[in-house]
């Protein structure tokens, strides 16, 4: 009882000192800016765990299915990078340099641009010099990042983290306050379950139902697992891990909620062994010696992650160890109806 008075007590010093600094930039003292290039900024009200990673590849995605691929940029912080300042990222860097998701991200869009940056008005500014091409940059994680005043602001909620429940930090997950919400252009309720209707889903948020905003939904799709590194044959003759065998594996995950991942892993495989990390955070030479001791103790057949850890582990260190990682992919609830918000959006900034 005493602990979670003191929490609260944080708690409250803790909204109040968010809410007098986002006072400071509504009323000017504190200037918001345009980027140099067109944005779409996505961002959460909770600390982790929403599925922005996902959703920003979606939105690029659709994004180049209107405008067109090479005109459409990323730029990140770059969070656990080892680096300073502007850096784009490619294919061949490690995630210490540049971030685990930033790197996930050039990975997967080959045809996009990504960047990583602390000041995301400064890296706008150097994408727009060195790729004039660009229209639009969507800026992953920025909604708090108030000196950048975006074309567009995107607010994900997750499904199964309902915000009209939950409380500032320390005492709860909320990072932000929960009246920032009016500030979006749009919501997006991430991980929407198909037995939960979008009327049950954004009551969980205290969405009004005459909101001026629209409001999307998002499955997050679990994909095949597949072989890492990406394009290699599978170790000692494991060429496939077959859910009908009920293959003894071990589940890796350095993610803000590790337990989704694996309590889906449990519905194929036996996960003999379970090894969470916090989030981002750096395999160690001392970790890759435990997962071979226990590979060989428990005889297990593989090691399956997440394709955000897969992104930290290092080939030299993990050579000869079965490793599968599973993707995700954000899908819309109704693409038709976010498609045609923003076209409208993006021809509306034009005017």
């Amino acid at each position: 009882m005493f602990r979670r008075l003191i929490l609260q007590a944080l708690a409250s010093i803790y909204g109040a000192v968010i809410r007098f600094r986002h006072a400071l930039f509504d009323a000017g003292v504190f200037r918001s800016r345009p980027g140099a290039i067109k944005t779409i900024v996505l961002g959460n009200l909770t600390v982790g765990g929403t599925g922005k990673t996902p959703t920003t590849e979606r939105v690029v995605r659709d994004l180049q299915n209107i405008i067109g691929l090479n005109k459409i940029g990323v730029l990140s912080r770059g969070y656990g990078r080892n680096t300073k300042g502007f850096l784009w990222v490619s294919e061949s860097m490690q995630a210490i340099e540049c971030g685990d998701e930033p790197l996930l991200l050039r990975k997967n869009l080959p045809d996009a641009p990504v960047a990583v940056c602390e000041n995301r008005l400064k890296g706008l500014i150097k994408m727009k010099a060195e790729h004039p091409e660009l229209e639009w940059v969507v800026c992953d994680d920025a909604f708090q990042h108030r000196r950048l005043k975006p074309t567009v602001s995107l607010l994900l909620l997750d499904a199964s983290q309902p915000i009209a429940s939950d409380s500032l930090l320390p005492a709860g997950r909320l990072r932000d306050v929960p009246e920032r919400m009016r500030c979006a252009d749009a919501l997006i309720i991430t991980r929407l379950d198909p037995k939960t209707s979008m009327l049950e889903a954004t009551a969980a948020h205290g969405i009004a139902e005459n909101t001026p905003q629209p409001v999307f939904a998002s499955r997050m799709q679990p994909q095949t697992l597949l072989n890492w590194p990406a394009g290699t044959e599978a170790p000692n003759g494991n060429a496939t891990l077959s859910p009908d065998r009920r293959e003894r594996i071990m589940a890796v995950a350095g993610i803000a909620r590790p337990e989704r991942f694996m309590d889906r892993l449990t519905e194929r495989f036996q996960v003999v062994r379970r090894e969470c990390f916090p989030d981002h955070r750096a395999f160690t030479e001392k970790d890759y010696k435990r997962w071979r001791r226990i590979m060989e103790g428990d005889r297990l057949q593989a090691i399956v992650t997440t394709d955000k850890d897969a992104m930290r582990i290092k080939p030299e260190l993990a050579q000869g160890m079965n490793i599968r990682c599973e993707a995700i992919k954000a899908e819309w609830h109704d693409h038709e109806a976010f498609e045609a918000w923003l076209r409208a959006t993006i021809k509306q900034s034009k005017q």
